[in-house]
């Protein structure tokens, strides 16, 4: 539903100074935060108590029974309506008073406001910024320049329907925040076929396809219950968990939830795109038809036939091309039209833009923030990335996100691929989905295959899991809150440790710590987040990433420090090498690099050679990571040269080749890890990212590579 929104209050004169500013990706108020508020010594509750202008969200919150609860002490953000909120959803939802809501939705309507253990001002604030509130669920909050409030200042919109009040936000009480807001925040609790169902009125020929290749239906899957008993095996919290030299409280995961993200394609673009297929005057039919010829357009070719195994043979000799490729078939996996929307599906949850990608750590004066994601078509993968012009200075929109875009390089032969911008609609997610504009379609395609990512895929590890995004624990938490060893067991601030059988394609022995950390980002990682493989024997099995075919050069990035271990890596079940030793850093005789001198470019040219030949890289020059201290300054990623260190220069965050590794046709691939030699809970395997290098670039007589 969308909503004009508006402020009409007369509560408070509006703040003169509460104009916002742009900082890289952040909307950041112009003034210090003293400036904002004076304390009260009030707690949540007694806010709802001293103000009448809340006296109806009181009254809910005294039906919910949850008065006592804001009374506590804490640290929390909340985002109490007006009463002229309360009346309008009264009046939307038809009932005469508070006592009409039923006791037990009164609750959820308090818990649907509240962020706990977080305390959150908008001068901290993304332009889109995203938080979990009491019900495990988004609370997205988007900051535009172009939508104001009655005073002419720009307005935060939580869940594109309630506008955070300017002249009363920022409120500090004892325990927390207050934000009051103009409408009650509603949950969405629907699963994503109905999200789409209610929502499809801009595209409605990509949701009847969805329907008819009945993968709207797959879209109804949300918390496997079978986790809620065998969890049980597993403690709760576990302390004094040591990876290097920090000590954690880590957490099992609640739930195991599923999530989707679908991207569709508007009918209004399908007409302006592609008009010899689609024109308004057509039959649904007739459309979907049209679709069904795009779709094959995209893959009537001999090796998109290879990879996704179309010339395979039943049993009485007919290849799965034969026999699904029609329009009698859209529900086979094998069907063009199938595979062209399986590809504009994920199976992870981005309920925002502000978990597309992590863009902690990435100096985008010399790249753009990307992400490699599997899709929901087996074997294939899809590129997103915040685009900056800096980087593509022909791009539409600086700093915004697009789906399979590549600048034009040496690797592609300077053949520039726009890609799809993506585009966030109001109300588009619930429960376990989300969906999204793009202005045009997307396809994993020869383009995509040979043009966007023939390239070194760097791959941060935390995505290689959709489990760690559908269940809160990829982007968790406040990356500038560094390590604090008396302050790392809040919600905002846990690491999780993920039990044996939770992750699909993976094998987790019953001796291992699996250690997700959330973003720090002082540590000398890409992303502020890495994997941590813990335990006296860990020995841990997972897919590679499912790359076009070919020969790789397959790399590791990580932080060699004396405190790790040893451990010894496989693909494919077969042994790569000699025991992997992640106790010392790129200065070390075995790697052979030069650090802390000034190098000439033919000095540094050398030293990369002896580098490589050792079977070694210097860190990405366009990563960097803060310097201990620096999380009192940056809330939003931002490079600043005096307080940045930048991997390429660092001794300790280097890459280390594991193997050449041939891609086959329609297979997936497995990396092993199984420690060699461990130092008591101490030796741990730091997992920061991936590489997948194709060989014509960085093999014998290939392209070579940048530094970034």
């Amino acid at each position: 539903m969308k909503r004009l929104i508006k402020i009409s209050l007369s509560v408070c004169t509006v703040l003169l100074f509460a104009m916002q500013m742009n900082m890289l990706t952040s909307c950041n108020d112009d003034m210090s935060a003293e400036s904002y508020y004076t304390f009260t010594g009030e707690m949540m509750s007694d806010f709802l108590k001293n103000r009448e202008d809340f006296s109806l969200f009181r009254q809910i919150v005294e039906r919910a029974g949850e008065m006592v609860f804001l009374g506590t002490r804490g640290s929390r953000t909340f985002f109490p309506p007006t009463n002229e909120g309360v009346e309008a959803y009264l009046t939307e939802m038809g009932y005469s008073s508070v006592d009409d809501i039923p006791a037990d939705y009164c609750d959820t309507l308090v818990k649907a406001c509240l962020v706990d253990d977080h305390v959150l001002y908008t001068y901290d604030m993304a332009n889109t910024q995203q938080e979990t509130n009491e019900l495990g669920l988004p609370l997205i909050i988007v900051t535009e320049d172009s939508v104001l409030d009655e005073n002419g200042l720009v307005q935060s919109v939580i869940n594109s329907s309630s506008a955070i009040i300017n002249s009363l936000k920022n409120d500090s009480v004892e325990n927390g925040v207050v934000h009051p807001v103009d409408q009650m925040l509603i949950p969405n609790t629907s699963v994503g076929s109905v999200l789409l169902d209610d929502n499809h009125s801009e595209y409605e020929i990509y949701y009847e396809a969805l329907r008819r290749t009945g993968l709207l239906d797959s879209l109804a899957r949300f918390r496997d219950q079978s986790y809620e008993t065998w969890k049980e095996n597993y403690p709760e919290y576990q302390s004094g968990i040591h990876s290097g030299d920090f000590t954690y409280v880590i957490k099992r995961p609640d739930h195991l939830d599923q999530g989707y993200t679908v991207f569709v394609v508007p009918d209004k673009v399908l007409y302006e795109k592609y008009p010899e297929y689609f024109n308004e005057s057509m039959s649904m039919d007739e459309k979907i038809d049209g679709l069904y010829k795009l779709a094959v357009s995209k893959y009537n070719d001999s090796e998109s036939a290879q990879i996704f195994g179309l010339n395979e043979k039943d049993s009485q000799g007919r290849t799965y091309k034969d026999l699904y490729w029609n329009e009698n078939a859209l529900t086979s996996r094998y069907n063009p039209l199938n595979m062209f929307l399986s590809y504009h599906m994920l199976d992870r949850l981005y309920e925002s833009t502000a978990k597309l990608v992590n863009c902690w750590g990435i100096n985008t004066n010399y790249a753009d923030p990307t992400e490699w994601i599997t899709t929901m078509l087996d074997i294939s993968m899809l590129k997103v990335e915040r685009v900056y012009s800096s980087i593509d200075p022909q791009i539409d929109q600086a700093g915004g996100f697009y789906l399979n875009h590549t600048i034009a390089s040496v690797y592609n032969s300077y053949e520039r691929v726009r890609g799809a911008k993506v585009t966030q609609p109001a109300s588009n997610f619930s429960i376990n989905c989300a969906f999204y504009y793009l202005d045009d379609v997307i396809a994993y395609d020869n383009t995509m295959r040979s043009n966007i990512m023939n390239t070194r895929m760097r791959i941060d590890v935390v995505t290689l899991w959709p489990e760690l995004t559908n269940n809160g624990m990829r982007l968790h938490g406040t990356p500038w809150k560094g390590y604090d060893a008396t302050t790392d067991n809040t919600e905002s601030t846990l690491n999780y440790n993920i039990p044996s059988g939770y992750l699909k394609n993976t094998t987790v022995n019953e001796s291992s710590i699996f250690l997700v950390q959330r973003p720090k980002y002082t540590f000398w990682n890409m992303g502020g987040d890495e994997i941590n493989f813990l335990g006296s024997s860990y020995d841990i099995t997972f897919r590679l990433p499912p790359v076009p075919p070919g020969t790789y050069e397959l790399r590791m990035g990580y932080a060699g420090m004396s405190d790790r271990g040893i451990a010894q890596v496989y693909v494919d079940g077969k042994p790569e090498g000699t025991p992997l030793d992640l106790r010392y850093n790129a200065a070390d005789s075995r790697v052979g690099g030069i650090y802390g001198v000034d190098l000439t470019d033919e000095e540094l040219e050398e030293n990369n050679r002896t580098m490589k030949n050792n079977g070694y890289y210097r860190g990405p020059a366009s990563v960097y990571t803060y310097k201990g201290g620096a999380d009192s300054k940056y809330t939003q990623p931002t490079y600043y040269a005096p307080d940045c260190d930048n991997m390429n220069e660092n001794k300790v965050t280097y890459r280390r080749k594991l193997a050449d590794v041939t891609i086959d046709y329609h297979t997936y691939h497995t990396v092993r890890v199984r420690s060699v030699w461990v130092q008591g809970n101490s030796g741990c395997f730091m997992f920061d990212y991936l590489e997948l290098v194709p060989y014509s670039i960085c093999g014998a007589g290939g392209l070579g590579e940048d530094e970034y």
